[in-house]
Order: structure tokens, then sequence, then C-alpha cells
């Protein structure tokens, strides 16, 4: 699922740039939430997970497991948002930057 946030429109994702450059988290686990949570990345579970990581009081793989465990309605939800935001796009005639 791509994304139409980058880090120059959403606050949340900029902060998560940054602790990725900073290497708080990996490129891998920003991956992780960035094509899987493209709408809601505030998400609480997500800021909780992401926020344990930083402290060092789990790894990333555990994180990432819990949330695809536990969030599976959340990562649908957000799949079908993102289907009707580009089924809208495309009747409106919007063309998408790559």
């Amino acid at each position: 699922m791509k994304t139409l946030h980058n880090t120059k429109n959403c606050n949340y994702r900029r902060f998560l740039h940054k602790r990725l450059k900073d290497g708080k988290i990996s490129g891998q686990f920003y991956r992780f939430l960035c094509r899987n949570f493209p709408y809601r990345l505030t998400y609480h579970a997500i800021d909780m997970n992401v926020r344990e990581v930083m402290r060092g009081n789990i790894n990333e793989s555990t994180a990432i497991n819990t949330l695809k465990e536990k969030e599976k309605d959340e990562i649908k939800r957000q799949a079908e948002m993102y289907k009707s935001n580009v089924e809208c796009r495309k009747k409106i005639g919007y063309k998408q930057i790559k």
C-alpha cells in the first residue's frame, strides 16, 4: 500500500524520520509503520509501541508482531480508506505525484 503522506506533510511521520536518522529506530520498523498505517499513524497502539522501542523496553520485531496481531482490523480499515481515496482521485481526475 503506497502512502499519500510523506515527511513534508505529516508531523508524526517527520518525527519518526528524525528518529530513523538518529538511529533510535530501524528502517524496517519505519517502513512497516508508514506502509501499513498510511492514514492514521498516530493510532494509540503505534504511539505506545514506538515509545517502548525508543526506550529499549522491547525490540522492533516484537513491536511489529504485536501490531500485526492486534491491529488487523485497523490495517484492513486503512487499506480500504486508501482504495476509496484512490478511486475518488480517479473520478475527479486528480493525478498523484509519484
